[in-house]
């Protein structure tokens, strides 16, 4: 019960700082702009408080998920008394609509780098991109790869950092890689490298089958590490999201809230210390964030990134859509959004038995 309670809490925790992030993305910016700010939520459903502010209401509501930034102008809803005097969002430039609504998901995005910088920061080593021994077994080497390799790309992309490295091996070692390495000061190209694989829940993956060397902590190494880890976050989770879209990983790879809370059960009941459950959780926020970062820029209406389309449709034509057709191809894609919200749900619960 006490871990079920701690969970519940966390996970909570966990949702309403990247929905704070997210929305006080949107506020702040519609604020520099002057945009007239009727309410600032945090949650959906019935309000169960609220605090006047010098400028808009702040509300906390029922349900944990979500939130919002009502700015006068935003909907075609008559507007309260006390907001009719300030400058609605439909009357600043297109271009200043759009730094308004992207600023939600790269606020997003800016929490992930913040996070990585603190967890590269507290970390006991970083971990480099030169191989340091082989594991019992090993395929990789029987197919080229040699320790004190350091391995600078594989299959056309560029390994800045470990994560880059384990991911590829992971995404792309289902079959032969073509792997660039630099052996002792020369560039050499090794071709049809073979990992070892292995399936996890229908998923076929490559395995690492080598450690890599303990990087030298310093400041030069804990600046580059911060910000090539993150880029490398970034990069997993748009590869992961065409990669789901393309059908690879099917739907038991499809998570919702109910998914995220499980995760983060395991990650408190796997963690060895407080501090590692810290840590763990740091990094669980890092993928989380940059996730809902990526997800909310997909140009689909309801979300910013529909939001975001309509601005550059607005600005290439020099007038907006016609109000009626962005209500009806919304509200369409509101209830696939709701469909696939349910669908979500029910994956999750299912996982759960």
């Amino acid at each position: 019960m006490l871990e079920t309670l701690v969970t519940l809490i966390v996970t909570i925790l966990v949702f309403g700082i990247l929905i704070f992030v997210h929305e006080f993305g949107h506020y702040i910016v519609a604020r520099c702009f002057g945009v007239g700010i009727i309410e600032f939520a945090i949650g959906m459903g019935p309000k169960i408080a609220t605090w006047k502010g010098k400028y808009n209401d702040f509300t906390l509501r029922a349900i944990p998920i979500g939130g919002f930034v009502n700015m006068v102008g935003e909907y075609d809803e008559e507007i309260p008394d006390e907001h009719k005097y300030k400058i609605p969002l439909n009357e600043r430039a297109v271009w200043k609509r759009i730094l308004i609504v992207i600023a939600g998901p790269l606020m997003n995005i800016l929490l992930a780098f913040i996070v990585m910088a603190v967890l590269v920061v507290t970390s006991k080593a970083i971990g480099s991109t030169v191989v340091g021994d082989f594991v019992e077994n090993s395929v990789s080497q029987e197919y080229g790869l040699q320790i004190n390799d350091k391995i600078i790309e594989i299959n056309g992309k560029n390994i800045k950092c470990y994560s880059d490295l384990a991911y590829k091996v992971m995404s792309d070692g289902i079959n032969p890689m073509d792997i660039t390495v630099v052996r002792n000061g020369d560039t050499v190209y090794l071709k049809d490298v073979v990992f070892g694989t292995e399936t996890e829940q229908g998923v076929k993956m490559g395995v690492m089958d080598f450690r890599v060397y303990a990087k030298e902590k310093n400041f030069k190494s804990v600046v580059y590490e911060s910000f090539w880890q993150s880029v490398s976050n970034v990069y997993i989770t748009v590869d992961s999201l065409v990669d789901t879209l393309s059908g690879r990983y099917g739907i038991e790879a499809v998570g919702g809230p109910i998914a995220v809370g499980e995760e983060i059960n395991n990650t408190i009941r796997e963690s060895e210390s407080f501090g590692d459950t810290l840590y763990r959780l740091g990094t669980f926020l890092v993928m989380i964030s940059v996730s809902l970062g990526v997800f909310n820029l997909l140009p689909i209406p309801v979300l910013d990134g529909g939001r975001l389309l309509f601005y550059i449709i607005e600005a290439i034509r020099r007038k907006p859509l016609n109000p009626k057709i962005e209500q009806n191809i919304s509200a369409f894609f509101m209830i696939l959004l709701l469909g696939l919200m349910v669908f979500v749900a029910c994956n999750d619960i299912s996982g759960l038995f």
